[in-house]
């Protein structure tokens, strides 16, 4: 009885993974679509278009650290930066990676570089790199970003590492 039972389930998943990989290929599209709209978006300092990509309800943690909780904060962060540090910032995406962890939900890593970012005193800043991790959800048909985690891409032997303290050390 129970070899019949784990025969069923095995093939149950084996149907489920291939119908979700055949079914992925035009979601996957419309991912990598997002983010050209993102880097369209951004190059043109259309916040209207940035703030389209992301569910009402999303989560966003920017390069600085700062939380936004919900799309509207989001654009009000956005606005103050492109209307100041970024304003002339140009954004090249340089790679996509999907893992569909069901038909409807996304893992979805981006890499990207910047640059004519400007400091407090309008200098300029140098080029950057960083990583976005996404969460993308299917909703009725339509995909949007729910959140999202920006990265700075840093020289490891640049990178600053914290003493270990109780909290990290697991003690």
């Amino acid at each position: 009885m129970w070899k019949s039972w784990l025969l069923a389930v095995t093939f149950f998943l084996a149907v489920t993974v291939s119908r979700a990989q055949v079914e992925s290929k035009p979601d996957e599209e419309t991912i990598r679509q997002i983010e050209t709209r993102w880097e369209i978006a951004w190059n043109h300092h259309d916040i209207a278009a940035m703030t389209s990509l992301f569910a009402p309800e999303a989560g966003v943690v920017n390069l600085a650290g700062e939380w936004f909780k919900g799309r509207e904060a989001f654009e009000r962060s956005l606005e103050s930066l492109h209307s100041g540090k970024v304003k002339e910032s140009v954004w090249q995406t340089q790679d996509i990676d999907i893992k569909f962890l069901t038909p409807e939900i996304a893992i979805v890593h981006v890499r990207f570089s910047s640059h004519g970012d400007r400091n407090p005193d309008g200098s300029p800043m140098p080029p950057r790199r960083g990583i976005f991790t996404r969460v993308e959800v299917k909703r009725g048909g339509h995909w949007a970003i729910v959140a999202s985690q920006a990265t700075n891409i840093v020289p490891p032997a640049t990178a600053v590492i914290p003493p270990r303290t109780k909290q990290y050390s697991g003690q």
